[in-house]
């Protein structure tokens, strides 16, 4: 089996063991963008207009796909089957070098196949998946030490082999659902007598959002007023506590000095009705990260501005601070390069560094409109 816990550990070793390459700049630029590049990168010569694009308007670094339902190089730790393709990441890599573009792969750091289904991987071990809403799903169980040790060692795997500038983390947090886990589980029956399956139920249950929209009446109300829930709570944060701290050490170990940076929901979660457990405040007190970029997910003037002022207050106020505006999302769109630009603006007065844009195919309509805001901000 591909993904067996020793064979994972023996390749992790080796990467460690070889001679790591020397890391890029820890500073990004002030503007960053998502991009997919999914027609782009079958053709050489339309990769390399859409980067020319991308650096005519005025953008530092790309975040391209490094791994979420699929892993976007050659690797020999991740199951075949999730490999998407081996190619990728060095035509990526190169073009965007030759463009003077920095890349900043996205690593989520726990999806594997998200709320429908565990990917092939979780199949395998079921054993390190989240289970909620009556069926194991596609997230890993930070507690679980070979679930962290494998996601740790792919991110190592990809620093390791090829010249990135730096790595960008992402879902690197619980899944917003009320779930247990088998070492949740485990724990909570030796120390507390509790059982989590018999009080998590398996109906859906609605809670606050990653854009910081107030969900409908939550049906886990009982679940969560539990007096169970807040240690169980306590537990996770420490788990992904944990499962960041070794990623962290395992990519400074494959290349040190190199950048890690972090997309989050935001300050909101650390209140409210989530089930994230996405302590990110301490990620960067630890000093596993070297600048962030919160969720700017919003689509209207007073509720970006809040966000905006609320995660500006909790980054410390040397630690580089970008916002990530979501041109369109799930959540909402925004419609015209006026409304792209205001919000440039109120990030700018809340403070943020840096903007990375999600995503590139959303921003390219209005590039060249804007590329004089891009390049003027925060200069």
């Amino acid at each position: 089996m591909r993904n067996d816990f020793a064979v994972i550990s023996a390749i992790a070793l080796a990467l460690a063991t070889v001679a790591p390459r020397a890391a890029a700049s820890a500073s990004p630029g002030r503007i960053g963008v998502y991009a997919g590049f999914e027609e782009e990168i079958k053709s050489p010569e339309t990769l390399r207009q859409a980067m020319r694009r991308i650096k005519a308007a005025g953008i530092d670094f790309i975040h391209c796909p490094g791994k979420d339902h699929a892993v976007f190089w050659d690797s020999q730790i991740a199951p075949r089957e999730l490999i998407k393709d081996p190619t990728y990441m060095e035509k990526i890599l190169r073009c965007a070098h030759e463009e003077g573009l920095k890349v900043y792969p996205v690593f989520c750091v726990a999806i594997e196949g998200g709320d429908t289904k565990p990917n092939v991987l979780l199949r395998r071990n079921p054993s390190w998946s989240f289970f909620y809403e009556g069926a194991r799903r596609g997230y890993i169980d930070p507690g679980n030490p070979e679930a962290r040790q494998y996601e740790a060692s792919l991110a190592a795997e990809l620093v390791a082999k090829y010249e990135v500038d730096g790595l960008s983390l992402d879902y690197a947090r619980c899944p917003n659902r009320i779930g247990y886990t088998d070492s949740g589980r485990a724990e909570f029956l030796q120390k507390y007598k509790v059982d989590l399956a018999t009080i998590v139920g398996d109906r859906p249950a609605a809670l606050d959002t990653e854009g910081g929209k107030q969900a409908a009446r939550s049906a886990s109300a009982t679940t969560r007023s539990n007096p169970i829930w807040p240690e169980w709570r306590k537990w996770r944060v420490q788990q992904v506590n944990n499962l960041v701290r070794e990623l962290g050490v395992a990519v400074k170990k494959a290349k040190p000095g190199l950048p890690i940076s972090s997309y989050v929901w935001g300050y909101h979660t650390y209140t409210g009705n989530f089930e994230v457990c996405q302590d990110w405040v301490t990620w960067i007190d630890e000093g596993i990260l070297d600048w962030i970029n919160p969720s700017g997910y919003r689509y209207d003037d007073a509720s970006f501005r809040q966000a905006a002022r609320l995660n500006r207050k909790h980054v410390p106020a040397n630690f580089p601070f970008y916002i990530t505006i979501g041109v369109r999302t799930s959540h909402g769109s925004l419609k015209n390069a006026a409304e792209i630009r205001k919000q440039m603006k109120m990030a700018a007065e809340a403070g943020a560094d840096g903007l990375v844009f999600f995503t590139w195919e959303s921003l390219r309509p209005f590039a060249e409109e804007l590329a004089g805001d891009i390049k003027a901000y925060r200069r």
